[in-house]
């Protein structure tokens, strides 16, 4: 069976792809899912065999993540959607060779000049394509207008008719390309090029939602097809492709945009009989010329399509199970020793500290406690505020572990519930990291952090409310009134900071 990774695979074009290859190559594709968003916010989620929620593309772990994610699937093929995953896992990029992951993108070399519109327009310029005619800032006129587009966007967002003066007023236009405004109607043409062989079809765009064509006439257009083929002889493009085209001012056809992925709109294309998700799929399966291009006529039979969105359920909610966190599932009393005795041993005081745990859970502070042990109570409060703000350094976080019956409990009422983590922290990013590091990331349906203040319980019990928690799990008293002022059942773990004796008092 073949594993293959979809990149962004909330969009149309994902949803086409692994409908398609479930409804027609149902026992022959492995389908991995990665996106920004939750699985169940996906629209092709039970197309999946696996999803992966991945940080956005733009984050210094993305990449990172998508690699661990290839070594932990032992995947064969990478499908890029958008652009930037496009130049960056390029069917040459050297950690998926080394991998023997082949991706379905652009080559290294494509990927240089594919970094922005106004790059790719100077390439097809210099090859004798024809292109909108571009302006220079101090080249526009206040009352003409100007179609004007972001130079690393994806389909039409962020593309609108604006006025020079407008323009000029923008904050910042570095990001921008402006350009003459061409006359409708826009047309799509799909590419499929492989082995030599050149097959496309156009689209002609009547209406669209979201940049995405949702109306279209399909039929085929002979000179839009042959600079779509002279194209693929020109720039060395992926098998699945799409050009925009447009008339200018003068009447003539432009390159409005160059797409080396596959469209949004493809589907339409789909229902026309103009199938390239099918004949991709037979290529990965090394069937025959002749089979690839069944579903790929040269000649299709002109014909409107629309598209009909439907509703689907994605997911029935559980009933969700609030775990508290340290305490309860993280063993954190070691850390709260090691913080004390670091500031006592720069003050220079002496105290046997292995009876601290058992002291606060009483409900007592660390004030009281070295109060208790003979310290004078401002300098045991002068004590206290650096522990509060040294408690949860990095440094002294690793020192925690997971209690050895916390994955019993997250086993436990994560087969029948949703679980979330509702945790008393100001160093959030140092929780993000323990969860992950720990091994329990993927138990949370979500993770949040509340400011350890007095109002620590106020802040929880607006979570337990948000998500309608039927269940509560925690050990300290704050965690109990966050139940109570929320109205959820609460059950105490006696392992940490708190007492059954004091929840009961």
């Amino acid at each position: 069976m073949i594993k293959i990774l979809l990149l962004s695979a909330g969009t149309n074009a994902c949803y086409h792809v692994a409908k398609t290859l479930k409804e027609f190559f149902k026992n022959d594709f492995y389908i991995i899912g990665a996106d920004i968003n939750n699985e169940y916010l996906i629209s092709g989620c039970h197309f999946l065999d696996k999803f992966y929620k991945v940080p956005p593309s733009k984050s210094p772990n993305y990449y990172n993540e998508i690699l661990n994610i290839l070594d932990l699937e032992n995947a064969d093929y990478i499908l890029p959607i958008f652009d930037s995953d496009n130049i960056m896992f390029n069917s040459d990029n050297p950690d998926l060779l080394k991998r023997s992951v082949k991706s379905l993108g652009i080559s290294s070399d494509t990927a240089k000049i594919y970094t922005d519109k106004l790059e790719m327009y100077k390439v097809l310029i210099q090859k004798g394509f024809a292109v909108p005619k571009i302006f220079d800032l101090e080249d526009i006129k206040d009352e003409e207008k100007y179609f004007i587009k972001p130079l690393k966007g994806a389909g039409s967002i962020g593309a609108k008719l604006s006025e020079g003066k407008d323009i000029k007023n923008m904050s910042d236009v570095s990001d921008i390309l402006i350009q003459e405004v061409c006359e409708e109607p826009e047309y799509t043409v799909e590419c499929f090029n492989y082995n030599g062989i050149f097959r496309a079809v156009t689209r002609e765009r009547i209406a669209s939602k979201a940049g995405v064509c949702v109306k279209t006439r399909i039929f085929n257009h002979s000179d839009l097809e042959k600079i779509a083929y002279r194209f693929s002889q020109e720039i060395k493009c992926p098998i699945c492709y799409n050009l925009q085209f447009m008339r200018n001012s003068d009447g003539d056809f432009v390159i409005t945009d160059v797409n080396l992925r596959l469209a949004g709109g493809m589907s339409l294309s789909a229902a026309a009989g103009w199938d390239e998700v099918c004949a991709l799929a037979k290529i990965l399966l090394n069937r025959s010329e002749n089979d690839v291009f069944e579903t790929l006529p040269e000649k299709i039979q002109p014909q409107y399509i629309v598209r009909a969105y439907t509703d689907i359920v994605t997911k029935f909610e559980k009933p969700v199970v609030a775990f508290d966190f340290d305490g309860t599932l993280l063993d954190s009393r070691q850390r709260h020793i090691a913080v004390l005795n670091d500031i006592l041993e720069k003050y220079e005081i002496s105290v046997d500290t292995q009876d601290l745990i058992e002291f606060k859970r009483m409900g007592k502070n660390n004030v009281d406690y070295l109060v208790s042990k003979n310290v004078p109570e401002q300098t045991a409060k002068q004590i206290q505020a650096q522990w509060i703000e040294n408690i949860e350094n990095d440094e002294y976080l690793v020192l925690d572990r997971l209690y050895p019956n916390a994955i019993e409990l997250l086993e436990q009422y994560g087969q029948e519930n949703d679980l979330i983590l509702v945790s008393a922290r100001k160093n959030v990013q140092g929780l993000l990291n323990q969860v992950k590091n720990l091994n329990i990331e993927n138990y949370f349906m979500a993770i949040k952090a509340v400011n350890p203040c007095n109002s620590a319980a106020i802040r929880k019990a607006e979570i337990l409310k948000e998500y309608n928690s039927r269940l509560m799990i925690g050990d300290t008293t704050s965690d109990a009134k966050a139940a109570e002022l929320a109205g959820t059942t609460f059950l105490h773990v006696d392992t940490g900071f708190h007492s059954k004796e004091l929840l009961t008092n």
